[in-house]
């Protein structure tokens, strides 16, 4: 399966050797191909699109449509650029070595590749039927129990496993803290100088404890009890489908999986995935259906408190993606302007829905860090 520099290399030729190579065209071949733009202003990393494809003589039943995430239309700054790389070549492996195993419903990888940054391909089952949720919006407390099950089930089928040491493509958490800690000290001061003090002013000294020992955060909840972590684990990453089946609950996008505490996943997912007042009605009950769906599926020796504090560490390890986001939309170059009309717009709508979205995950992550006290495991 050959990288793509953009979304214009997706060609029938391309596509009948790439499903050719994952075993999923027998025989016959792509004639055409029709290609469709999709989450316009879901992010800057990568970009997906919806493939049709037109087979000839094609025996079996190949997918009717995909997805496919290829390079962006957008220049990243210099000192994302080494981050943005990890991440995408996480997900290509995560896709390719461990979704088969994974007990959550994800999507099915028909081929990956990567190259670099800017020379890769991910082709994935279309589920664009199912339903979706808005990070605007609060998780349905009815839906809430499924999703935290769903998630201790994961950590539970990776909790301390050798293999997650064995796979040179998981990030480690001296990885992780390595490349994340410049990034969140260089958000730091537009973020206390625009969102704390709107937010919550006491949070301050937190914020500042929190950055300048980011690296202990992980360490802290790896040494408790570690896992292979979704990373980026809140509502606009989960398709919803009819209750009972398979397609219950979906879970996508993970190219900020790695080795650490699966409290950060549980604690991205409570701060920012509810208003303020639906949190505290249901955060408590969510915590205790993690821990009893860990011990459920076989997790031993880690008790309930530890599992609180955990919960608190992750936390203000939530506070991950607005601290790096805030910086990053600043620095974003738009595209050049000889690119084209639809390049232009759809710069333009990703910048504004970032903008809202980081807002809105860093007022919540604040608010439910202040809630549960979280600054007292940092010594505050």
């Amino acid at each position: 399966m050959e990288p793509l520099a953009n979304k214009d290399g997706i060609t029938a030729e391309w596509l009948t050797d790439a499903l050719r190579e994952g075993g999923h065209l027998s025989s016959g071949r792509v004639s055409q191909v029709e290609v469709e733009d999709i989450g316009v202003g879901r992010g800057y990393i990568s970009q997906a699109v919806r493939v049709t494809p037109t087979y000839e003589a094609a025996d079996g039943d190949p997918p009717a449509s995909i997805v496919a995430k290829t390079p962006t239309f957008v220049t990243l700054p210099d000192y994302l650029r080494p981050w943005a790389a990890g991440i995408i070549e996480t997900e290509v492996h995560w896709y390719r070595d461990a979704s088969g195993e994974c007990p959550a419903r994800v999507p099915v990888c028909y081929g990956g590749t990567f190259e670099d940054r800017t020379s890769y391909a991910l082709l994935l089952e279309d589920l664009g039927e199912l339903g979706t949720l808005s990070q605007t919006d609060s998780c349905p407390p009815d839906q809430a129990p499924l999703v935290v099950k769903t998630l201790a089930q994961v950590h539970a089928h990776w909790w301390e496993s050798d293999r997650l040491r064995d796979w040179g493509w998981v990030p480690t958490t001296e990885q992780q803290t390595e490349i994340s800690t410049p990034l969140v000290q260089g958000g730091w001061d537009l973020f206390a100088e625009r969102i704390v003090p709107r937010v919550d002013p006491s949070f301050l000294p937190i914020g500042e404890r929190l950055v300048r020992d980011w690296g202990r955060l992980f360490e802290r909840g790896a040494a408790s009890g570690a896992t292979l972590i979704h990373g980026d684990f809140r509502i606009e990453n989960f398709l919803f489908g009819e209750r009972g089946t398979r397609d219950e609950i979906v879970i996508l996008d993970w190219q900020l999986a790695g080795y650490g505490s699966g409290l950060r996943d549980l604690g991205y997912f409570i701060g920012q995935g509810f208003e303020p007042a639906k949190r505290k009605a249901i955060s408590d009950e969510l915590v205790e259906l993690y821990h009893a769906t860990l011990l459920e599926h076989g997790v031993t020796g880690y008790s309930f408190e530890q599992c609180l504090d955990d919960y608190r560490l992750g936390l203000l390890a939530s506070m991950f993606i607005p601290l790096i986001g805030i910086r990053g939309l600043e620095a974003l170059e738009p595209p050049p302007p000889d690119a084209s009309e639809e390049d232009h717009e759809s710069f333009r709508q990703l910048v504004e829905a970032a903008e809202g979205l980081l807002a809105l995950m860093a007022e919540r992550s604040i608010t439910a860090a202040m809630d549960a006290n979280a600054g007292e495991v940092l010594g505050l």
